[in-house]
């Protein structure tokens, strides 16, 4: 197996009262999982860029409305479709 695909994506939470909730988009895809705004990092691009933009394009969220804790961060590895793929999710808060 050697290609790898490389993909970003922001964990967006907010407090409301005593709860938290996270932003979940749901695939448009079978079996229709639940996942943050994520998406392959274009040529060119870091992980960083590729996060911002999948969430706006996503979640139509702006780099403006969201806070980000640069020190939390959490890279996934796992196959699909017979490729490695490698996430790598960011938090932030709106």
């Amino acid at each position: 197996m050697s290609t790898v695909v490389r993909a970003a994506g922001l964990v967006v939470f907010r407090r409301v009262l005593d709860r938290v909730e996270f932003l979940l988009l749901q695939a448009s895809y079978p079996p229709f999982h639940w996942t943050p705004p994520k998406g392959h990092v274009d040529p060119g691009e870091d992980e960083w860029v590729a996060a911002l933009r999948e969430t706006k394009e996503e979640a139509g969220i702006s780099q403006e409305c969201l806070k980000f804790y640069e020190d939390c961060h959490e890279t996934l590895r796992y196959e699909v479709r017979c490729a490695l793929s490698m996430f790598l999710f960011l938090l932030s808060r709106s």
